[in-house]
């Protein structure tokens, strides 16, 4: 004989529906969605906020259910219906629409991690919801976790509906900014570095120059162990390893190198990033960037990415007192800078600007062994 409808048990067969749906949907984002088939998409970003916005009305209102007397499931049915009719549909569209090529790489991956939290903060309220009277008599005992539950699944949907607003270009000029705080911070940490205050530095304590000589690291292999200092007492490095320099003057060079490539961010983000064909949730599907522009913006924000990762990296070198290692990154950096003003050379549409003549002498005093005056 089925419960009746005021118990709590008939909740247990209500919730197989979104459940169901919710593992259905983690499984679909461990993996890029495939273009889309259908005719005339519609638009994957106006979706996620109508999608997001609905969510967080229903959300609130199973979080009212639960922490409110008296607990009444046929109300807590009716939301699973709209969760599994409704806001879980849409958010699975989104995902299928919003593939890379159209959106860009770096859209599409921060709409992926926002449905990911989204799905585990829901699962984990679906799963205080109480499946007998007992259960009920301890949802007081629940009710933090309940307004956690909910504060985190609202967090994920105002950055969806954030997402949404800004569009390609604007989360694209979001994330620039956030890589080059992180640039200008390694920077100044380096600026704010003394090797000869630093407490069981590189060189010890020993002061003079020749001790710095005698103690230093190349490449992670010391000449004190050498006692006739010949070089025969240890095992030869490679060549490119044997010159030893002093510290300051890597730290003065591997400063002056990152903040030539520092005023790549303010310059990019103004002149080819921001300038992005703007697509956002009101925009008409029509007017998506060309799949070319989307592929080249992207390869311009993974530079960008990689060099503020790059940057951490050449820090860690200088620290370790690694300059062939420093002088190996900042190449490597300067290279892929290159490649990627070349390709953006000129604007969107094709036609040269200010930041060409611009990015045409940057490339030539890196290619000549310059750096910024």
């Amino acid at each position: 004989m089925p419960p009746p409808p005021s118990s709590p048990a008939v909740l247990t067969n209500h919730l197989n529906t979104p459940t169901t749906l919710l593992s259905a949907f983690q499984a679909a984002l461990s993996s890029p969605p495939p273009p889309p088939t259908i005719p005339n998409p519609p638009n994957a970003l106006s979706l996620l906020h109508d999608a997001s916005s609905l969510l967080q009305a229903q959300t609130t209102k199973l979080s009212l259910l639960l922490l409110n007397k008296p607990f009444t499931p046929s109300a807590i049915a009716s939301i699973f219906t709209s969760l599994s009719s409704s806001c879980l549909p849409g958010l699975t569209s989104v995902w299928e629409l919003s593939s890379a090529h159209l959106y860009s790489h770096t859209l599409q991956k921060e709409i992926r991690n926002q449905l990911r939290g989204t799905a585990a903060g829901l699962i984990s309220l679906l799963e205080l919801i109480p499946r007998d009277e007992e259960a009920v008599r301890g949802l007081e005992g629940e009710r933090e976790e309940i307004l956690a539950c909910t504060g985190h699944i609202w967090e994920r949907c105002e950055r969806m509906k954030a997402i949404a607003e800004m569009g390609t270009a604007g989360l694209a000029v979001e994330k620039v900014d956030e890589w080059h705080t992180l640039v200008k911070d390694a920077v100044e940490e380096i600026e704010g570095w003394d090797p000869d205050e630093e407490e069981g530095s590189l060189f010890g304590s020993d002061s003079s120059h020749s001790a710095k000589v005698a103690k230093s690291t190349v490449s992670g292999i010391t000449t004190n162990g050498d006692a006739n200092g010949d070089g025969l007492g240890t095992e030869p490095p490679a060549l490119d390893t044997l010159q030893i320099r002093d510290i300051h003057a890597v730290k003065a060079s591997t400063l002056k190198e990152l903040r030539f490539l520092r005023l790549l961010y303010p310059a990019l983000r103004k002149r080819r990033v921001s300038t992005f064909p703007q697509f956002d949730r009101l925009s008409n599907v029509e007017s998506l960037p060309q799949d070319r522009k989307v592929e080249v913006l992207d390869r311009v924000l993974g530079f960008l990415k990689n060099a503020s990762e790059e940057t951490d990296e050449v820090a860690g070198a200088l620290y370790d007192g690694d300059a062939g290692t420093v002088d190996r990154r900042l190449m490597e950096l300067k290279t892929k800078a290159v490649r990627c003003l070349e390709e953006v050379e000129r604007d969107w549409d094709g036609r040269e600007d200010e930041f060409s003549a611009w990015s045409r002498r940057w490339v030539t005093k890196v290619e000549g062994g310059g750096t910024a005056s």
